[in-house]
């Protein structure tokens, strides 16, 4: 059998390299070029000035604004959504009539399109002709009913937590599945003949057996909110009053609409960062308790 020279590798490899070149290496390289520039967005000429965007950056106000509502997000999500997501896998795992479509019609969301959902949620809160406000007064919590959820500072950012938690349980359950059908039963039967009740299997068992499902979900979820953006941008556009923005948001107002594709592109730098941070910190904890159990 010939073998092949470096000059046939080289040549198997170059429609793939110059793909990854043009569509993601060139952006991200000439991403970090400008995000140290005053780049205007509207000509190739950009000023080097250092680090000068990056101080801007920390001293905005809006980015305290951005990272409290980074961290509402990441953890309201995290904890309602996948405890919610592992109550309904463990349900969801039994021999039930008709599981198969309440798994189906759970995991829906997940598949629809996330500006669809936005609009239509937006909708369902309108203090005007929603169905939520509606639906709460025909329950009689006639107060609950007269709030506007998404035009009030102070809790839009957690009725968007909502809609993020509703459209992602499904996905987060199906992870969770998969991890709970790879448990042998027997070590269910085995507990059940030493005697443990249905919440110590659960405790003792099940939830060090997920372990790995439960890093891989949480991992998720704070990569996807931290760079959220198309749930508030089509909810609220970061308002009222700014209290929904969050980097995404941020970033697409200086990069696209502000003509700050510099200073934008720096923000984008500081988030990916902040990502990568998390991730790490997130991936070693979560292996320290894979190691504990």
């Amino acid at each position: 059998m010939k073998i092949f020279n470096l000059r046939t590798y080289l040549l198997f490899l170059a429609p793939a390299l110059i793909l990854y070149s043009v569509f993601y290496a060139g952006p991200i390289t000439s991403g970090l070029y400008y995000g140290f520039t005053d780049w205007k967005g509207l000509s190739f000429n950009a000023n080097w000035i250092g680090l000068e965007n990056f101080k801007n950056v920390f001293s905005d106000p809006m980015f305290k604004t951005a990272i409290k509502n980074m961290l509402i997000l990441s953890v309201i999500v995290i904890i309602i959504q996948h405890a919610v997501a592992i109550f309904l896998a463990v349900l969801l795992d039994q021999k039930l009539k008709g599981v198969v479509w309440m798994r189906a019609v759970i995991f829906y969301p997940a598949i629809l399109n996330t500006v669809v959902i936005g609009y239509i949620w937006s909708y369902m809160y309108s203090p005007f002709v929603g169905f939520l406000p509606k639906f709460l007064e025909s329950i009689g919590l006639n107060q609950l009913a007269g709030i506007d959820w998404l035009g009030r500072p102070d809790i839009a950012i957690y009725a968007i937590s909502f809609v993020i938690i509703w459209q992602y349980t499904g996905y987060s359950m199906m992870i969770y599945m998969a991890g709970l059908q790879s448990i042998p039963s027997e070590v269910y039967e085995s507990a059940s003949i030493d005697g443990a009740g249905a919440w110590q299997r659960f405790y003792r068992i099940t939830l060090p057996l997920l372990v790995p499902a439960i890093t891989v979900n949480t991992v998720l979820s704070i990569i996807g909110n931290m760079k959220q953006f198309e749930h508030i941008w089509v909810m609220t556009q970061g308002g009222p009053a700014n209290s929904t923005q969050v980097f995404g948001t941020l970033i697409y107002q200086f990069a696209f609409k502000t003509s700050q594709p510099g200073y934008g592109t720096a923000m984008a730098i500081i988030l990916s960062i902040f990502i990568m941070i998390a991730t790490v910190l997130q991936i070693r904890l979560m292996r320290r308790w894979e190691v504990k159990y």
